[in-house]
């Protein structure tokens, strides 16, 4: 009987997420370009900054997780699968998300 680890689970599922971070953060990228032209031009004035302020998190996050996972995926070999390399990628960009998410609720 063949048996089934957990990475081969795993890999497809994070190589979906890869390409689907991609997307997400090219479009919402091009959004916060536009709306960064809006605004310096004063061109529909409220709005563009509005969306400056809520879309700045989720940008950040597939930015992270499109750049970890882009790093990871190079990384990894199909002969070799390193759970310490998995742990040193997601550790400190999760810690760097954290203080991102710190820092833009963080009030005195």
């Amino acid at each position: 009987m063949m048996e089934i680890s957990i990475w081969d689970i795993l890999l497809p599922v994070l190589r979906f997420l890869h390409q689907l971070s991609a997307v997400i953060f090219f479009i919402l990228g091009t959004t916060f370009f536009a709306a960064f032209v809006l605004l310096r031009n004063d061109i529909a004035t409220p709005w563009p900054a509005y969306w400056m302020q809520i879309a700045d998190l989720p940008l950040a996050l597939t930015a992270i997780l499109y750049g970890g996972l882009s790093f990871f995926l190079s990384m990894q070999t199909q002969e070799k699968k390193s759970v310490a390399l998995a742990y040193s990628v997601a550790i400190p960009l999760s810690s760097f998300f954290l203080l991102l998410v710190f820092l833009k609720f963080w009030t005195r």
